[in-house]
């Protein structure tokens, strides 16, 4: 996984890009199932970008198959997360 910044951090009013942003990574791969992936996300760790990003994926996940824009208010509360995390990363 590439290194983040805090510009690659999409628009919170842009649902495509942070759709786009949140498929970026991805927990069924990372975690070694979908299962795994969803148990971690629900612990809501958030002190890795791994948990953040993963809990992101599942959210976005959760949306596409419910068709609606939910993530978008998981990002929103994640958003100050995730640039803490990639500011003290670099």
């Amino acid at each position: 996984m590439n290194r983040l910044t805090i510009e690659d951090l999409p628009d919170p009013d842009n649902s495509q890009a942070v759709f786009a942003f949140a498929m970026s990574f991805n927990g069924y791969e990372h975690f070694g199932s979908s299962s795994a992936s969803m148990q971690a996300a629900k612990q809501h760790k958030r002190t890795t970008l791994i948990d953040v990003r993963n809990e992101l994926f599942t959210s976005a996940r959760a949306s596409r198959h419910m068709e609606n824009e939910d993530f978008l208010e998981r990002y929103r509360e994640l958003l100050p997360i995730l640039r803490e995390l990639i500011g003290s990363d670099a």
